[in-house]
C-alpha cells in the first residue's frame, strides 16, 4: 500500500500519465469539507475521471452509495467527519460487501491512519492507499496508480 508520506522518485510518471493508465471510471468522494470535495473533484477531472459523486459526510455517502445504479470503482473517504465519521463509514461499507478500492484521507496523525487501514482490512475492504491532507496531485496520482 502506498502512503502519501512515502516520497516519489524523480522517475515517477506524471499525474496525468498514471491516471490515464489506471483511472477509475467512477469515484465516490466523502468529506465534510466542501472545499476539499471541490479540490479533489478538480484533480480527478484533470486526470480524466468523469463519474464523480460527492457526499458531505458518512451518512450522505451511504445514501449516495445506496442510490447509485452500480457501486463506484473507488471510494475516497476522510476520517474525521461529524455525524458519521470515516471509521463508521468504513464499517458500513464493509457490511455492504463493497468490492471497489478505498483510499483514506486525513489530516490526522499516522497512527490514526494506520488504525483506520487495519480496520478497513478487517472489514475486507480493498485498500488502495492513504493520503495525508493537504493532498497533492502527484500523491493522488500515485495512489490511483496503485489500484490493481
Amino acid at each position: 500500500m502506498f502512503t502519501a508520506a512515502q516520497s516519489l522518485s524523480h522517475s515517477s510518471p506524471s499525474p496525468r500519465h498514471v491516471a490515464e493508465s489506471r483511472r477509475p471510471s467512477s469515484v465516490l468522494l466523502v468529506d465534510d469539507d466542501i472545499f476539499m470535495l471541490g479540490v479533489l473533484d478538480d484533480m480527478l477531472r484533470d486526470f480524466g475521471v468523469t463519474g464523480i459523486t460527492k457526499a458531505m459526510g458518512g451518512m450522505a455517502a451511504l445514501a449516495a452509495l445506496d442510490a447509485m445504479p452500480a457501486p463506484p470503482e473507488l471510494v475516497m473517504c476522510d476520517l474525521n467527519m461529524p455525524g458519521g465519521d470515516g471509521f463508521e463509514f468504513l464499517q458500513a461499507l464493509g457490511a455492504r460487501g463493497f468490492k471497489g478500492a478505498v483510499v483514506l484521507m486525513s489530516g490526522m496523525n499516522i497512527r490514526t491512519m494506520h488504525s483506520a487501514t487495519l480496520m478497513a482490512r478487517f472489514h475486507r475492504l480493498k485498500m488502495a492507499g492513504s493520503l495525508s491532507k493537504p493532498i497533492s496531485a502527484s500523491a493522488l496520482a500515485a495512489v490511483i496508480g496503485n489500484m490493481a
